[in-house]
């Protein structure tokens, strides 16, 4: 009874047909069969690469880290300490032009300190929402249950690649004390000129402020 299908295996069925193969004149059948290999790995390889323009038509990806998200409102703590420098002395060159613009006073020195930074309104978006529940127990008795919700959201406006606050209004900073030396203040008329002026300047209280003589030249 004959078999179904060859009995011959798939190497000698190709050995059969590459010319050469059977006379021992031609390479061997395993060279051949090492150069049809290579040829069918590189015909694989062109199909499944992609062409340089298939590359470049991908969509570009891209990662943000979880430490590179960014507090948009948030300042560094040496930029809040310089403009909190500038501030006082800010204040101490224009009260110090102020005083020695007063009959008696000469080569002033002012020092000035501050209590806090400046103050920012800045304008928010305010939803509230009221949620109102009845609630009856086991014996009829009836209760309300009010629930009020106030959600903030800060206005900003895209300024260069970074979102800004809008801000309504800036108080500047309060003055904590002052103090002023200056020659002429050992009058006490004098004194008090340069302490009034002072008060009035910063609206502080008398007890924030110390005036002191300063001592002439060559003393």
């Amino acid at each position: 009874m004959e078999k179904r299908g060859s009995s011959k295996g798939w190497l000698q069925k190709l050995m059969d047909v590459l010319p050469g193969v059977k006379s021992n004149k031609g390479p061997s059948p395993y060279i051949w069969i090492l150069l049809l290999l290579g040829f069918a790995i590189m015909i694989a390889s062109k199909l499944f690469t992609p062409s340089s323009g298939d590359q470049a038509n991908l969509p570009a990806m891209s990662v943000t880290k979880p430490d590179e998200s960014k507090t948009v409102f948030k300042s560094s703590g040496t930029s809040s300490a310089k403009k909190f420098r500038d501030y006082e002395d800010t204040y101490a060159t224009q009260l110090k032009d102020i005083l020695e613009q007063i009959s008696g006073v000469q080569k002033v020195r002012v020092m000035v300190t501050l209590d806090t930074t400046e103050i920012k309104e800045i304008q928010k978006n305010e939803r509230r929402q009221n949620q109102t529940t009845k609630e009856t127990d086991k014996n009829g008795g009836e209760r309300t249950i009010n629930d009020y919700k106030t959600d903030e959201e800060v206005v900003t406006i895209k300024s260069g690649d970074e979102e800004k606050p809008i801000v309504i209004t800036t108080e500047k900073p309060k003055v904590r004390g002052v103090i002023v030396a200056a020659e002429g203040a050992e009058n006490l008329r004098v004194k008090e000129m340069i302490i009034d002026a002072v008060t009035k300047v910063f609206d502080i209280g008398s007890d924030k402020v110390s005036v002191i003589p300063k001592k002439f030249e060559g003393e």
